[in-house]
């Protein structure tokens, strides 16, 4: 294993951490799976992780973490835009 494998493992596996701390935060009531916190960690964990599996060719783990950071985006996307339908509606006479 050369020092770019190195370099990249190590990437992986601070993607993974962030995805478990995540997980586990939310079964201790920590973290709630609608949080920009969880969904921001679960980005970058998925990221991370898919940068991993598609340097070491693992396919089929790139494929899930490249979802699991799509449904990441998605869910921030619903908060910044629930957010910006609530402050619209605050400043409507």
């Amino acid at each position: 294993m050369n020092e770019r494998d190195i370099f990249v493992t190590l990437v992986g596996l601070v993607g993974a951490a962030a995805i478990l701390t995540t997980f586990v935060a939310n079964l201790a009531g920590r973290m709630a799976p609608q949080s920009k916190a969880y969904l921001l960690l679960n980005l970058f964990g998925g990221i991370l992780v898919a940068l991993n599996s598609i340097w070491f060719d693992a396919y089929p783990a790139f494929v899930i973490n490249v979802v699991w950071a799509s449904a990441s985006i998605w869910g921030l996307h619903r908060i910044l835009r629930r957010n910006r339908n609530r402050n619209s509606s605050e400043t409507v006479p």
